[in-house]
């Protein structure tokens, strides 16, 4: 008990604990200091500074509206990966903000630790507690315990903000591959639009019938379309169908069907997956667009969230994932004429 301790000794014992939590928030500060991750500017931590992708992708989007500009718009594979990886570089920035302000956090307490030779240990012990209920090992052992907690935390979002930095950067790299593959076929895309001339769909025909189409197999839905598109379909639904219905003008869409240059050959209604026999049936009419394409003035062709873009080096490639079946065409054929 205190009053049989001799003069002095509760003195030391104080000057002993305190001295002692000095020197372990001392080392709790180092350790800290150590095992932060570096800040989101250190070049050591990511592949691409955000600065940097901002800047290349600047560059890639001028020759992505000059190349829009010259093949007669709607490159799909190109504006789907400018999409990905601006939502990729978003999320980067996003997750960047979010670990250098944990970072910060962490860097504050380490240097108030540092400076002070304490830790505020306030909201980690009730000052109801008697304080001879609480000992030095306990303390320090319970700092430690929340600031690792603190660290891994960090640490889990820096790994975080590195992937995500990653995958900005491989998406950025597959715009400019996308570009380049574009670039590289300028001169065969040019003697195929020279070809094949901009048509304009129109409401009335100079007969004054409406510019569709007459006697399909098929039940079509909106139907105004281009010359073009008109005889494309005729040439479908003449050897496929019938379709359980064919989409074509959506007045408003700002891309192909809006412009009655695109229309969907539904291999199922409702949303619903194809059955088996159905998409063997969608693979024919995908196959016979392709191989017919350069009779028929074919743009491109869309199955199975898959692109064949014939203003492209040729064959299928893979579309980002729109969300749901309809919207990745696992129901439909889409055909784009010129």
């Amino acid at each position: 008990m205190a009053a049989l301790d001799p003069p002095g000794t509760a003195a030391r014992s104080g000057g002993r604990r305190r001295a002692g939590r000095r020197l372990a928030a001392l080392a709790l500060a180092a350790g800290l200091a150590v095992a932060l991750p570096p800040a989101s500017g250190s070049a050591a931590r990511l592949p691409q500074e955000p600065k940097d992708i901002k800047k290349k992708y600047a560059e890639l989007q001028k020759r992505a509206a000059k190349l829009s500009k010259e093949y007669r718009g709607e490159l799909v594979t190109l504006e789907e990966t400018k999409k990905a990886a601006e939502r990729a570089a978003a999320d980067a920035a996003r997750t960047n903000r979010e670990y250098d302000a944990a970072r910060a956090g962490v860097a504050r307490l380490a240097s108030t630790a540092y400076m002070t030779g304490r830790l505020d240990i306030v909201p980690m012990i009730s000052s109801a507690e008697p304080g001879s209920a609480v000992h030095d090992a306990a303390v320090v052992e319970h700092i430690s315990r929340n600031n690792n907690r603190r660290l891994q935390a960090l640490q889990a979002l820096n790994a975080k903000a590195t992937q995500s930095q990653a995958t900005a950067a491989t998406k950025l790299d597959a715009v400019k591959k996308e570009i380049e593959d574009l670039e590289s076929q300028r001169t065969r895309v040019q003697k195929l639009l020279a070809k094949y001339k901009p048509e304009v769909a129109r409401t009335q025909a100079p007969a004054g019938r409406p510019d569709g189409v007459s006697g399909s197999k098929s039940p079509i839905t909106g139907n105004s379309m281009t010359a073009r598109m008109r005889t494309a379909l005729l040439a479908i639904d003449g050897r496929f169908g019938p379709f359980p219905s064919i989409g074509c003008s959506r007045p408003g869409d700002p891309q192909d069907h809006g412009s009655g240059r695109a229309c969907d050959f539904m291999e199922s209604t409702g949303g619903r997956m194809p059955s088996a026999s159905a998409q063997a049936h969608g693979d024919q009419v995908a196959q016979y667009v392709i191989s017919n394409a350069s009779r028929l003035g074919i743009k491109y062709v869309i199955w199975k969230q898959r692109i064949y873009d014939m203003r492209s080096s040729g064959g299928w490639r893979q579309m980002e994932d729109r969300g749901s079946i309809t919207a990745n065409h696992y129901d439909h054929v889409h055909v784009s004429v010129l």
